[in-house]
């Protein structure tokens, strides 16, 4: 009995001095689950070729990356047509031979330039969304996944791995296949549309660096480590160009592409699971906003994970089962200027245009 006393003695000091689960846990925000459906792809016409990625303009047509023109714009009604002067500067794809990558699209804090690079040529362009005029800005020895640029000029990108263009998607797929730790981040000092000619690194060591993104603050980097099924998180000095106390920020399967709500929330794509998340930034809780579930999806992802946990090889996987029911592999996400859509954007030959309802 003097036992039992005791026990209950300790669990009333616990609870008089506060140690109660109301207390302890973080209230979330509140965020939407959409679920897809056909009518959300778009445009319907099936005319876009690896849209990548995109950014939307004030007067609510869309930019979205195209293997064909670079770029490719988009009207509200869904007509579309190649955007930027690409073909000036020796734009090609011509697969087997040449094979473009327009991946990370960026729009700057001008809301005027786009920036875009190729993930198999390793170049960056910088392109006026006003008079469409293109200009190559750099070039790097390996292909660029993903990019952002502060406030003072500088571009930070990620190379996914040590793939050279002259090998085509074959270097940088090997990197999916069978994990390896040559991703990086690297920034590239500029003012306007004039750079430096030499990329910096300043961070290494990540498996498969793919979408990156900076808060507002520009406090943070977030970085997509896809092959470790984590993104990770730097503090940013934007005045030093250095990025430090490097952190697991949130584990995710299979993150691609970032970005930010409205709110400040950092959204993640996962093609592996055919899944939009947002993180909240207050509790660092994960929540499923977009999904497009299905049984062969299921089946693929669950074969994804066990193999990524033996060692096996994983490109095979990388099938129309693993994205069914979607148009292609789910990669990224943008907003609309006034956050009323989200286009979910993907390797095939449309996105979705996903209304969010109004409260």
């Amino acid at each position: 009995m003097n036992d039992l006393l005791s026990v209950l003695s300790v669990i009333a000091l616990f609870a008089s001095i506060g140690f109660s689960q109301s207390k302890t846990t973080c209230q979330s925000a509140v965020f939407p689950n959409l679920i897809f459906s056909e009518s959300q792809v778009f445009p319907k016409d099936g005319t876009l070729k690896h849209p990548e990625d995109g950014r939307a303009l004030p007067d609510g047509r869309i930019i979205v990356g195209d293997e064909g023109s670079g770029l490719r714009i988009i009207e509200t009604d869904g007509k579309s047509s190649a955007f930027g002067k690409f073909k000036e500067l020796g734009w090609v794809h011509d697969p087997p031979k040449t094979t473009a990558g327009p991946n990370g699209v960026f729009m700057e804090n001008d809301g005027r330039h786009l920036l875009l690079a190729d993930v198999y040529a390793g170049t960056i362009y910088r392109i006026d969304t006003k008079t469409e005029a293109t200009k190559l800005i750099y070039k790097h020895p390996f292909g660029i996944n993903s990019l952002v640029r502060d406030s003072n000029g500088t571009i930070w990108f990620t190379q996914s791995a040590r793939n050279v263009q002259e090998k085509g998607a074959g270097d940088l797929f090997a990197a999916v296949n069978i994990p390896v730790n040559s991703g990086a981040v690297f920034y590239l000092n500029g003012s306007g549309d004039e750079f430096e000619s030499t990329g910096v690194e300043a961070a290494g060591n990540i498996y498969f660096a793919n979408g990156i993104a900076l808060d507002a603050e520009e406090k943070y980097l977030y970085v997509a480590e896809t092959m470790m099924d984590r993104v990770l998180r730097f503090k940013i000095d934007t005045a030093k160009n250095t990025l430090t106390k490097r952190e697991t920020y949130q584990s995710v399967f299979v993150p691609d592409n970032l970005a930010f709500d409205k709110a400040g929330n950092l959204l993640i794509a996962s093609p592996g699971s055919n899944k939009v998340f947002a993180v909240d930034k207050k509790c660092r809780s994960l929540h499923t906003i977009f999904s497009a579930p299905s049984e062969s999806n299921s089946k693929a992802a669950d074969e994804w994970m066990t193999r990524s946990r033996l060692g096996k090889p994983l490109l095979e996987l990388f099938t129309p089962d693993l994205w069914k029911p979607l148009p292609g592999g789910l990669t990224g996400m943008f907003w609309s200027q006034d956050f009323k859509t989200l286009y979910v954007t993907g390797l095939g030959n449309a996105i979705l245009k996903v209304e969010i309802a109004q409260n």
